[in-house]
């Protein structure tokens, strides 16, 4: 039986930290082999640098505490900055709110939309490759199917955590060692299955270096991204917001973002891409959240 290593730390969280829409995020499927949420408890599957690991995070008042856990085999030294990274991006600790608080102080549509409610933290996905997976699950499919899907991945490519009952979601290499037909034979379809494992092998050879993307302006990050075979503008988008942390990008074809600015500007009809493009034009350079609220506003004009 392998041994198992756990180390802890500690994360100082701004005293106005709101952790419900962080978790509601990463625990939005309760039956995922890789998430498990209750409370102010997030439980979550990563590979990180190859190395399998289970993130066990609390959020309390004022502080953010963390733990993982994996096989003792595990470089830490060089694993642990990584998984302080990690946490950092899950928690949406990635300044991008004070920046969107000072555009509400001075741009109408922003202070309009954030209407006296407390400004969101942008929470990303672990590390880049699992928003990439998800946006390419999620093209053209509702949101139940789309998390169906994603977990049958899991299910088929996921590593085993030693000391953990979870999975981590697959890396590149991983996904990139599936077939087409295994995929298929769980309801993905056939333009789907090839998307996804020429996303992951794209990633695997360097044609995609996700890793460098994060630091480039968005306008290249983009281009970059639409030049794999099957990623729309949608798609690129919000693996540019939810996996590379980009400030100022917004989900064009959102159909739910289309929605929440018709409703936001009282028009008649929903925007079309070109409309939206230009609507969402006054909350840059601070897009991405400014996404993040439109969304919410859906719940709160339910």
């Amino acid at each position: 039986m392998q041994q198992v290593m756990e180390h802890g730390f500690e994360m100082a969280l701004p005293e106005d930290y709101q952790p419900q829409s962080v978790l509601a995020y990463h625990g939005r499927d309760q039956a995922g082999p890789a998430e498990r949420w209750q409370d102010r408890h997030l439980r979550k599957g990563v590979l990180l640098q190859g190395a399998a690991v289970e993130l066990a995070l609390c959020f309390e008042p004022g502080r953010l505490q963390a733990r993982v856990c994996g096989a003792a085999s595990h470089p830490w030294p060089v694993l642990l900055p990584q998984v302080q990274q990690a946490v950092r991006r899950m928690a949406g600790l990635n300044g991008q709110r004070e920046a969107w608080m000072q555009l509400a102080r001075q741009q109408p549509d922003a202070a309009r939309l954030l209407a006296g409610k407390p400004a969101l933290w942008l929470p990303l996905t672990a590390e880049p490759f699992e928003a990439l997976c998800w946006a390419i699950i999620g093209q053209q499919i509702n949101l139940s199917f789309a998390t169906a899907l994603r977990r049958s991945l899991i299910q088929l490519a996921g590593v085993p955590i030693t000391g953990s009952d979870l999975l981590a979601h697959p890396g590149p290499g991983e996904v990139a060692a599936l077939s087409a037909e295994q995929l298929t034979a769980q309801r993905f379809s056939r333009s789907k299955a090839a998307y996804l494992l020429g996303a992951a092998r794209a990633v695997l050879d360097g044609s995609l270096p996700l890793a460098v993307l994060s630091g480039l302006d968005a306008a290249e990050a983009e281009r970059r991204l639409l030049a794999l075979h099957g990623v729309g503008p949608w798609t690129a988008r919000y693996v540019m917001l939810r996996g590379l942390g980009l400030a100022d990008c917004a989900p064009i074809g959102d159909s739910g973002l289309a929605t929440a600015l018709q409703r936001f500007h009282a028009l008649p009809a929903r925007p079309d891409a070109r409309q939206t493009e230009q609507l969402m034009q006054v909350f840059s350079p601070c897009r991405s959240l400014a996404t993040l609220h439109l969304w919410a506003s859906l719940t709160e004009q339910a």
